[in-house]
């Protein structure tokens, strides 16, 4: 997920995408806020307040940690670390489906986005606070690839192509739990909701036939905000990723969280990406996938057609949001 236990600097912008609702004094909006997932996590509805419902939240956001987080040793990712390459490693049905899931989407991406980066990513981590030397790199890129991961999700058995091979479904993770949340919100019979998840949302309905609004905030200068989003019927998706958001510090050199699968290395000038979707999933995913492929013009408007995504940027020295089209 997205916690982090190494020795890196990271800094955590939250909220870096923020609601702004004119609030109706005949509409009762009711709000929970927690921790989770290495961030803070939050759900306003509207209608009565339901406590079973905001504790099923809960217990699910837990839920999606225990068995998703890279940094919990009894996660399934972990288990798969250290087990696949040795063997079929059986998981539960929805961690199968979603392991196949971000393989598809690793195609869909042509390749930007890709759940075997950590098998070089991890480098950045673990190697003493050094930037790792390009042999070092160069070897450990071997084991990323969407080949690298074998899936039989009919019997829900995984397996690696080699030791060396480990997955990393950070990219993901965030987008699916707040999926779920919002089944969970409809299940109960709320259909007016935002679900914000450290930033990225999912926006249901609207507030009293008032659409819900999302502003782009920018990154260097929270106070301002660069676009205004409304959603006011059915259901819409917003993450966000930026180089500014987090990142951490080697040998004096400042570097972005987000891993380039390509190279091995961390990408350069993405200040800035929002997305916008059909669902959360799909929204972390492509935010993810824009990120490291901001530079290829081509590579991202065949993100954005692949996934149906809308999409605003700021690159490494720009000042103006940039809307594409495709």
């Amino acid at each position: 997920m997205d916690e982090e236990k190494s020795a890196f600097k990271l800094v955590f912008l939250l909220f870096m995408i923020s609601f702004l609702c004119a609030c109706e004094h005949k509409t009762e909006l009711n709000s929970i806020t927690f921790s989770g997932m290495g961030t803070v996590l939050s759900v306003i509805y509207t209608g009565e307040k339901n406590e079973a419902l905001e504790e099923a939240v809960k217990r699910d956001a837990g839920t999606v940690e225990d068995e998703l987080s890279y940094y919990k040793d009894s996660s399934f990712v972990s288990i798969l670390n250290r087990e696949a390459h040795e063997k079929d490693v059986e998981v539960p049905q929805q961690v199968c489906d979603l392991i196949e899931k971000s393989l598809k989407f690793g195609e869909m991406s042509g390749g930007f986005f890709d759940i075997t980066y950590k098998s070089t990513g991890a480098l950045w981590e673990n190697n003493g606070n050094k930037i790792p030397d390009e042999k070092t790199i160069e070897e450990k890129q071997r084991f990323v690839g969407a080949d690298k991961v074998l899936t039989d999700c009919s019997g829900n058995k995984i397996r690696f192509a080699g030791k060396g091979v480990k997955i990393d479904l950070g990219g993901v993770a965030k987008g699916y739990a707040i999926d779920r949340a919002g089944e969970i919100l409809k299940r109960y019979g709320v259909g007016n909701f935002i679900v914000n998840y450290g930033g990225d949302m999912l926006i249901c309905g609207n507030k009293a036939g008032k659409p819900w609004s999302i502003g782009i905030k920018n990154p260097d200068n929270h106070s301002e905000i660069l676009k205004k989003l409304e959603f006011g019927s059915g259901c819409g998706a917003v993450a966000t990723s930026g180089d500014y958001e987090r990142f951490f510090v080697i040998e004096g050199q400042t570097f972005s969280h987000i891993m380039n699968p390509k190279t091995g290395k961390p990408v350069k000038d993405a200040k800035s990406v929002t997305v916008v979707a059909k669902n959360a999933t799909a929204a972390d995913v492509a935010a993810t996938a824009v990120s490291v492929a901001l530079k290829n013009e081509e590579s991202v408007k065949k993100i954005m057609e692949n996934f149906n995504i809308k999409l605003y940027t700021l690159d490494g020295s720009g000042t103006v949001l940039k809307e594409w089209r495709f």
